[in-house]
């Protein structure tokens, strides 16, 4: 590999590139990961970033690629949890 170029990316760059590609709309947010509990974080700033994000839950709860759970945090409010659905239970 030619010096000065890193091709690898960590599981979260992956996780938001995909993210970004299946939900464009939702525009810049903070994500975090936990390995553990396979849990995803989604930091929000305003009201409206979550409820962007809100709209698209089931959606979220269908993905099969490996998460557990989602989680929306916002200041200020209740944390909201989309837990992964099977396939095998639609």
């Amino acid at each position: 590999m030619e010096k000065g170029f890193d091709l690898e990316m960590s599981f979260v760059q992956v996780l938001s590139e995909f993210l970004a590609y299946k939900f464009p709309w939702w525009g810049v947010y903070h994500l975090n990961f936990d390995p553990d509990s396979r849990t995803v974080y989604f930091n929000c700033l305003n009201p409206d970033k979550r409820q962007v994000i809100i709209k698209d839950a089931m959606k979220l709860a269908y993905l099969d690629i490996g998460i557990e759970k989602f989680i929306i945090i916002q200041p200020g409010y209740s944390n909201i949890t989309i837990p992964h659905v099977s396939r095998r239970t639609r």
